[in-house]
């Protein structure tokens, strides 16, 4: 199986999955929301968009990191 996503020639699709399902996780425990409803809060932010991007290279981050960027763009949506 191929991957999808690569940095410098080396498939990082494995990394950045946990990276997404750790994002979601810390989303869903700290929003008190279902799994389906964390992963759609952030498979629709600029975030997640960003983290597909693999040559900005936020997958390299800690999921804490990913998710205060979320965070921060969720913020940023209300003023």
């Amino acid at each position: 199986m191929e991957g999808k996503y690569f940095f410098n020639n080396k498939d990082i699709t494995m990394n950045l999955c946990i990276q997404i399902r750790d994002v979601i996780d810390i989303i869903k425990e700290r929003d008190h929301l279902s799994f389906q409803d964390a992963a759609g809060a952030f498979y629709h932010s600029k975030t997640y968009q960003a983290l597909q991007n693999t040559e900005n290279t936020l997958w390299a981050e800690s999921a804490g990191y990913i998710a205060d960027r979320f965070y921060e763009e969720q913020e940023q949506k209300e003023l």
